[in-house]
């Protein structure tokens, strides 16, 4: 299926046979070797992925403890819930231009990040906290549990089926959000200040370079997200 949509992409880019609007499978190939053999390509690609997950552990971690206060606490709860789905529905652009006005460099790109992040595990935890069977916390009650054991037996078990597909969703989230910030705020050794650079010169085949580097760097992470959670459910 790789190889398909390679072709179809090498065959629109010969019929468009315009490097600027469209470069080629081939173009592109050569720009990520190029990218490859620059020292600072390494520097820009460690320094994004650490925005990234900085954004991304943020949001999960506070989401998370945000999603059993408003669990415990119904006025918080109704406090909360409305600001979330505000921040769910408006624009990653929009955010970005608004939070520019105070924030910059890597600050405002990780809290993108943790913004796109937070809502979205906020939401699935406290519906996995919802979900909890009231009779068997009833039970735990009687017996005495001990918080720990309350989290290991009833709710880990409830709230992993929302949590982890809420964590596998985020990292695409958190990447795409984050390269958005640092192509609008020309954050300095990022891979969005690069990818910037090259559109304003038009070098469109290292556009797409950088593109490619995103996209596998997100499924990678996805990958290992994926990976380490299957083993947490074992």
């Amino acid at each position: 299926m790789f190889l398909f949509w390679i072709s179809v992409w090498w065959i629109i880019a010969f019929i468009v046979n315009d490097s600027y609007l469209l470069p080629s499978p081939g173009d592109t190939f050569d720009a990520l070797l190029s990218l490859l053999h620059l020292k600072s390509f390494y520097k820009v690609v460690f320094l994004s992925f650490l925005r990234v997950l900085f954004g991304l552990i943020s949001g999960i971690a506070i989401g998370t403890a945000l999603a059993f206060a408003c669990h415990r606490i119904v006025f918080l709860r109704n406090l909360i819930t409305p600001i979330i789905s505000i921040i769910k529905a408006m624009p990653v652009a929009t955010f970005i231009l608004l939070l520019w006005i105070t924030l910059r460099g890597s600050v405002l790109t990780v809290f993108i990040g943790f913004i796109m992040v937070m809502p979205i595990i906020f939401q699935n935890v406290l519906s996995g906290l919802d979900s909890v069977d009231k009779e068997l916390v009833e039970v735990a009650k009687i017996f005495d549990f001990g918080v720990l054991k309350r989290l290991k037996i009833l709710i880990f078990p409830s709230l992993r089926s929302y949590l982890f597909p809420a964590i596998i969703t985020s990292v695409g989230l958190a990447f795409k959000s984050q390269i958005a910030a640092e192509i609008i705020a020309y954050t300095k050794n990022s891979i969005g200040q690069y990818i910037y650079d090259a559109n304003y010169g038009l070098k469109t085949d290292y556009v797409f370079a950088w593109a490619a580097v995103i996209v596998l760097f997100s499924i990678g992470l996805e990958s290992l997200c994926r990976f380490l959670l299957g083993r947490v459910k074992k």
